[in-house]
């Protein structure tokens, strides 16, 4: 019984890691217009931010993918359609005061496979925003590689962050070829679309690369655990402790 009791502590223990940082995607549930916030004002689509509901950790930007076995095939990275390596170029909003920041950008890398040695090295790299705590809600916004305008997930044209340019955005638009959730910022005269591609992960801490060259985050388990993951963990043990008494019994019989 003590050991089963240390056991569901350990379980418990575990448990709590993975909810040590937790957010969720907010979208608007109407669709904007041209003429919200005003004549000419509104943004088409749908506005979305980040809400922490627990905890806190670091969120990230991620490159969309969409060629596994060849690094060249992907044509729609960050790095393509933004100049990612100034943090004057994307960054955060903050819904409860309407301010624009610029990036942390520090980076790692969210996914890195070979497929075979006749395939390339494919990495997806994700780019931070900025260590954020459980209430803090906020929008992304990009300004594309070779223009001088911006645009964001959130908010109006009337905010200075959304420029005449900005047209449209969506959230959970579909997922890339690593099966992340995609959103999308879109602006007129960037391209045959006009649009960029993107998703999200968090991680608990304060994250940022581990420069051990794996590209590895200092933080921990991002979100909610699985249903059933404690019953899981109590039916392993339970299944453990059954196996040990039946050792037992076998051996004084």
């Amino acid at each position: 019984m003590k050991k089963f009791v240390v056991f569901l502590v350990m379980a418990l223990t575990s448990v709590s890691a993975f909810a040590a940082f937790q957010y969720s995607v907010v979208k608007s549930t109407v669709a904007g217009k041209w003429n919200d916030g005003g004549p000419n004002m509104g943004v088409y689509g749908y506005a979305y931010s980040i809400k922490v509901t627990e905890g806190s950790g670091a969120i990230y930007i991620v490159d969309k993918i969409n060629n596994l076995y060849s690094m060249s095939g992907n044509n729609e990275l960050l790095s393509l359609e933004v100049d990612m390596s100034s943090t004057s170029n994307y960054g955060w909003v903050d819904v409860a005061t309407g301010v624009a920041h610029n990036a942390e950008g520090s980076t790692i890398a969210t996914y890195s496979e070979q497929k075979n040695e006749w395939n390339d090295l494919v990495t997806q790299t994700g780019y931070k925003l900025g260590d954020f705590s459980a209430g803090d809600e906020i929008g992304v916004w990009l300004r594309p590689k070779n223009y001088d305008f911006t645009g964001a997930s959130v908010f109006h044209k009337d905010n200075p962050i959304n420029s005449p340019q900005m047209t449209y955005r969506n959230a959970q638009v579909g997922q890339d070829a690593t099966g992340m959730d995609l959103y999308q910022l879109d602006y007129t005269g960037i391209g045959d679309d006009g649009s960029i591609f993107f998703g999200f992960y968090g991680a608990a801490g304060t994250g940022g690369d581990t420069g051990d060259g794996t590209g590895g985050d200092t933080g921990g388990p991002v979100g909610q655990p699985l249903p059933g993951t404690l019953a899981t963990l109590l039916l392993g043990g339970a299944i453990g402790g059954a196996a040990g008494m039946k050792k037992r019994r076998n051996k004084k019989a």
